[in-house]
């Protein structure tokens, strides 16, 4: 019978080509058997692709938020020890301050002592200096006035001898 078509064709003046049927012009049981086939495929592929693939996703999602709020919950945390830090870190500074005010009032003061004691000492050293000045003038004095005496004595015995 491929013989019988295919010399039919060639005596009706056509080709081999135009006895075959057209596959671009789908017949009703092929577009049926074709609706099908994306029907079962889509559910296949619903059931064995994208369940396990939305599961995953929000499998994948509900992870993310728990590691969000444990995040969130940890930077809370920080927040907080860094206020406390902060707090405590301010009272310090304000402790050490009141400790070198009253440390910078303690030298203030034993300078104050140390150069008043100074003072006095010198002051002290000062009398004791004019004392000892004053007793030795007054030695000096007594002694030149005793040697003053002896030459005007040994001066009165010369002039007298020459007299």
């Amino acid at each position: 019978m491929v013989f019988s078509l295919t010399s039919t064709a060639l005596l009706a003046g056509g080709s081999i080509l135009d006895s075959l049927p057209d596959p671009m012009t789908p017949t009703l049981v092929e577009i049926g058997f074709v609706m099908g086939l994306l029907v079962f495929l889509y559910f296949f592929l619903k059931m064995a692709f994208f369940r396990p693939l939305t599961k995953l996703m929000d499998d994948r999602e509900a992870e993310i938020q728990a590691g969000s709020s444990v995040k969130l919950e940890a930077s809370k945390t920080i927040e907080s020890r860094q206020a406390d830090y902060t707090e405590k870190l301010k009272e310090l500074r304000a402790k050490a301050f009141e400790h070198r005010k009253a440390l910078a009032q303690v030298a203030t003061e034993e300078k104050s002592r140390l150069i008043e004691k100074a003072r006095h000492d010198a002051e002290t050293v000062r009398k004791e200096a004019i004392e000892k000045l004053a007793l030795q003038r007054e030695t000096a004095k007594s002694e030149l006035i005793a040697q003053v005496d002896a030459l005007a004595e040994g001066m009165v015995q010369h002039l007298l001898k020459q007299a």
